[in-house]
């Protein structure tokens, strides 16, 4: 499991790899660990459902929940960012 999980933060941090977002990247990483990831995105490039998607490739494919007043704008810079809180897994009782 624990494999799987590496190969699966290995594909997430791949797709926002290349250029930092404040150097015309799309997106990047700005935190991830504990069911929780933080994306940072340039809107002219992608959208926050191409984000979503990250997050969920991240969470191993479960749904994610945005957090409430998570979203922030740089406006100087022209990025949004946002943070997503990883489904429980099914059938663990959490969440009940």
């Amino acid at each position: 499991m624990r494999k799987l999980h590496c190969v699966l933060l290995a594909a997430a941090l791949s797709a926002c790899a290349g250029a930092p977002v404040g150097q015309g990247g799309k997106a990047e990483i700005v935190s991830a660990g504990n069911e929780m990831i933080r994306l940072r995105w340039n809107p002219q490039l992608t959208n926050e459902g191409a984000m979503r998607s990250q997050a969920m490739a991240y969470c191993g494919g479960r749904n994610v929940e945005a957090q409430e007043g998570s979203i922030q704008a740089d406006t100087s810079l022209g990025l949004q960012a946002r943070t997503w809180r990883c489904d429980p897994f099914p059938g663990t009782g959490a969440g009940m």
